[in-house]
């Protein structure tokens, strides 16, 4: 059994409590992680069409935001990220404001010029990234 097999269980369980506090709080009490934000991103269903809304941590950068699709260094890459890459137009609620974001895949150059802010931001990025032989996607994140 690998590790994600077991933290799989505890990912899901901590996005459903976020949700509940979400709901109940609007947003308020998510709070940080590392000093960084936690968000409720809406993404569409890239399969149902419905509206799917999950926290994330979320790094602030200059007047943009970034996401990083690690799923705790798993095999796979997290539902959202498919979510994001059939319809990039996101909403992004931090601390009980919503923003519409256009949510942009970094290409790997990109990525590896923002990767020091990144792990800068919250170490355990790098570990995620040793974890899995995947690569992972980081997207940055901006107003329309």
């Amino acid at each position: 059994m690998n590790t994600y097999t077991l933290v799989k269980p505890i990912m899901k369980a901590m996005t459903i409590w976020h949700r509940m506090l979400f709901k109940g709080f609007r947003g308020s009490s998510l709070g940080t992680f590392m000093g960084n934000p936690i968000c409720m991103i809406t993404t569409v269903g890239r399969k149902s069409g419905n509206p799917v809304t999950i926290p994330l941590l979320t790094i602030p950068h200059q007047d943009d935001y970034i996401l990083v699709a690690s799923q705790g260094g798993a095999p796979t890459h997290p539902a959202w990220y498919y979510n994001i890459i059939d319809e990039p137009r996101i909403k992004m609620t931090i601390q009980s404001k919503t923003y519409d974001m256009f949510a942009k895949q970094l290409s790997d150059t990109e990525k590896e010029d923002l990767w020091p802010v990144i792990v800068n931001a919250c170490s355990v990025y790098d570990d995620y990234r040793q974890r899995t032989s995947r690569n992972i996607p980081v997207f940055l994140c901006s107003k329309q």
